[in-house]
């Protein structure tokens, strides 16, 4: 943790987002930046109060402005469409998943929020309203209307886990919905109505799937802890990362959490994988999971001498990220946390857990 700590102040919080290796060396991606890896990179500085630290590379979402809408008109959407694999300039570096891969879209949204917290105040509203409205503009434009049902899906999307491109999935389904709600509230707190569009397809999205009382990847993929039980879980995200939402069953969320710790292949997962399950865990009242998701055997889920994540192609600081938000969710709780000390970590008397200067995560 203290490592980390180091590693991200000095490698992550430039003027721009990092790329997976920090300063460390060049990457299979050439250097480039991801956007759907931003959140790992630097969500984890709100809940240590330190947020000051990311908000130069956090710039890239009102400098990207200009590319992210000629991007959505090119390919005939409204709103910012955010691009993927970028250097400074932008432009997605050419991958069959660019335009697919959804679960980059909310995340200047969850920004905007984590520092609305911290400063709640005009001047962080008047900061985020153009990146906020244009991302949730897309939100609501991306979705497609099926005429016979009323039902907006996700189609086509390739979930975290990038598995394949597939329709209606789960992370991404519950992120729209928590997105699209945030969205409103920065409208409400500006002093303007709610946007009717926004609402309209919010109530009318794809119900999260599941097969077995378990949430599973998509629709469209009932094997999701058979054949495709590697890569990223995605089910465990919808209630770990993100806050309880409206159509996200708790319960369902609880069975898939434990579903996930059960059969899951953590041979083939990322370093920013356990830190997920360790969020979610800790959400479901199983704090043992949590702790043990973060000490988990596994060689993605190793440091090095350095203290920089191994669980990549690459050393990978969204693992050094990732870890330092689930400890301080972990210890300082999130909202609706249970009301006790370090709610995070197991309340049997085998933990002494102290911390200061941190804050609850949504």
């Amino acid at each position: 943790m203290v490592l980390s700590q180091y590693h991200t102040a000095t490698e992550s919080s430039g003027s721009w987002p990092p790329a997976e290796t920090g300063l460390l060396g060049i990457d299979p991606w050439r250097g480039q930046f991801h956007m759907e890896m931003v959140w790992w990179h630097l969500a984890h500085f709100a809940l240590w109060n330190r947020l000051a630290r990311a908000d130069r590379a956090l710039g890239c979402y009102r400098r990207f402005m200009p590319g992210a809408r000629a991007l959505a008109e090119q390919l005939g959407y409204r709103g910012l469409k955010w691009p993927k694999s970028v250097g400074p300039e932008g432009r997605s570096a050419p991958w069959v998943g660019n335009q697919v891969l959804l679960w980059k879209q909310p995340h200047p949204i969850f920004f905007a929020e984590l520092e609305y917290r911290l400063r709640p105040s005009r001047a962080t509203l008047e900061k985020w309203r153009d990146v906020v409205f244009g991302t949730a503009e897309h939100m609501a434009d991306y979705p497609t209307r099926d005429a016979a049902s009323g039902v907006y899906s996700l189609a086509p999307a390739m979930p975290p886990s990038e598995l394949g491109i597939t329709r209606d999935t789960v992370f991404d389904l519950a992120y729209w919905r928590w997105g699209l709600d945030a969205a409103q509230r920065w409208r409400e707190r500006l002093g303007l109505s709610r946007e009717p569009q926004w609402d309209e397809v919010r109530r009318h999205l794809a119900p999260l799937p599941t097969s077995d009382g378990v949430f599973v990847h998509s629709a469209e993929w009932h094997d999701t802890y058979t054949k495709r039980a590697y890569e990223h879980p995605d089910p465990v995200g919808v209630f770990g990362m993100l806050p309880p939402t409206d159509g996200v069953d708790a319960a369902t969320a609880h069975r898939t959490v434990l579903k996930v710790w059960e059969t899951w292949d953590w041979k083939r997962t990322w370093g920013w994988d356990m830190p997920w399950v360790a969020m979610a865990a800790a959400r479901v009242g199983e704090p043992r999971i949590a702790v043990e998701a973060l000490l988990k055997e596994s060689d993605r889920n190793r440091f090095d001498e350095r203290g920089i994540n191994l669980g990549g192609p690459c050393p990978y600081l969204p693992g050094n990220g990732g870890l330092l938000y689930a400890v301080a969710m972990m210890a300082a709780g999130w909202d609706g946390a249970p009301q006790r000390h370090a709610p995070g970590f197991p309340g049997d008397g085998q933990w002494n857990v102290r911390w200061e200067g941190l804050k609850p995560a949504p």
